[in-house]
């Protein structure tokens, strides 16, 4: 029963994660050959400001949020998870008003530092507000197991998302690129509210009244995991992020532009990992919540060999092809073929963690992925203020790759040795 459930929202979300995939390769490609490699840099970076904000709202109230929701299903428990349910809701509106009102107060700042256009104000703070909500919603619906809305609901809104990126490059109007991705998310947003109202119901109906139940434990225990979680999966998840703002602050917004279409290609290989993320955090947290430890064993051993060997192939074809793969994007982008195959490295140790670093995240490890987040953050950093002034683009490629290298080495070892302790328990 198991398998079948897991294979249905594999099914599901690989369906979904398809257009997730697709929506940024495909708006690279537009923006870079209509517009070129300048304005593709310009709207990238000034993206990337965003979602280096929005990956610590999400991780925090997201992650910690599908990670409970999932824990109380599998207990049965119906006040904690009601009240996770609407922290996940009302907590990032607070937050995000707050980011968004320090980001006015210092845009000015923003614009000169990053070449980020004036006129960007607005839509960058519509565009922090949606996004947020957008993966906030995306990994309640695993939360609360209802993969298949939030399948339909993506898909759905992605078709809009991409047919509004094909009218503004069609009409030339690059100044509403960003508007775009508003409109695609606020979709997904709106149908999302309506959904969970409409399930409600039926998701708290098999769960059970706590007779000992405390307000001030359940909050403790959601916030102290969303804080770890937001220190090391955001700063982990961030690094592409800061990687285009590094570009944006030392070099030029063509070469932001050509460092694009590289992440671009990359986003599409972190398909199968977000996947298997997507899938087995919510699944390994109810079996954990459930007491079901066997089970959580058998599938993390077949989740792994299966990335591994699909790891190998894509980035084997990959680093063959790279200059013909990144001549899609226009024929001066397959430059970067070095950039690429710099990273691929990093791309590969990143996606046959996943398992490992999700059966941490989902247990009581949760600490150590975290932890190696955090390192990999610090490592790329360090790596980039060294080495992007005297080598550019290659400086930004060889941070990447040596903080994954070093930080998700550190998981990797870290959750092999928990394996271990745990397996000889269960």
């Amino acid at each position: 029963v198991l398998n079948k459930h897991l294979f249905k929202n594999s099914l599901y979300t690989g369906a979904a994660l398809c257009f997730v995939g697709f929506v940024p390769f495909i708006f690279n490609i537009l923006v870079a050959r209509i517009f070129g490699k300048e304005t593709l840099g310009t709207i990238n970076v000034a993206l990337s400001f965003c979602l280096v904000l929005t990956v610590f709202v999400t991780n925090f109230f997201g992650t910690s949020g599908n990670k409970f929701l999932a824990e109380y299903r599998g207990r049965q428990s119906l006040e904690p998870f009601k009240l996770i349910f609407f922290t996940i809701l009302i907590g990032p509106v607070v937050v995000l008003t707050f980011l968004n009102a320090a980001m006015v107060w210092h845009w000015d700042y923003i614009v000169l530092r990053f070449s980020v256009q004036p006129n960007f104000l607005v839509p960058m703070v519509s565009y922090i507000y949606f996004r947020s909500f957008y993966i906030i919603f995306r990994r309640m619906f695993y939360g609360v197991d209802l993969v298949p809305f939030y399948a339909i609901n993506e898909i759905v809104s992605d078709i809009i998302l991409i047919a509004a990126i094909g009218t503004v490059c069609w009409l030339r109007l690059p100044h509403l690129l960003i508007q775009s991705y508003v409109l695609g998310y606020s979709i997904f947003t709106v149908i999302s509210i309506l959904a969970l109202y409409k399930n409600y119901a039926a998701i708290v109906g098999p769960l059970h009244p706590q007779e000992n139940y405390q307000t001030k434990s359940v909050l403790i225990d959601y916030f102290k995991y969303g804080f770890i979680t937001m220190a090391g999966t955001a700063s982990s998840t961030g690094t592409g992020y800061l990687s285009m703002l590094f570009t944006g602050y030392f070099l030029t917004s063509t070469d932001a532009g050509l460092y694009s279409s590289v992440l671009a290609i990359v986003s599409i290989l972190m398909f199968l990992p977000r996947l298997v993320t997507q899938v087995l955090l919510p699944e390994f947290s109810k079996l954990f919540g459930a007491g079901e430890e066997n089970s959580i064993i058998r599938t993390l051993k077949y989740s792994f060999w299966f990335l591994f060997i699909i790891a190998m192939i894509i980035n084997g074809f990959l680093f063959v092809f790279a200059e013909k793969i990144l001549s899609i994007f226009g024929n001066s982008f397959s430059s970067g073929s070095l950039i690429l195959r710099i990273i691929i490295p990093g791309v590969f140790i990143r996606m046959i963690s996943v398992p490992l670093v999700t059966f941490l995240s989902a247990t009581k490890y949760v600490i150590y992925p975290n932890i190696g987040g955090i390192i990999i953050l610090i490592v790329s950093v360090v790596t980039w203020s060294i080495a992007v002034p005297a080598y550019d683009l290659t400086g930004i490629a060889a941070g990447y790759v040596a903080g994954i290298s070093i930080g998700i080495g550190y998981q990797i070892v870290m959750a092999v040795i928990k394996l271990r302790s745990f397996s000889s328990k269960h």
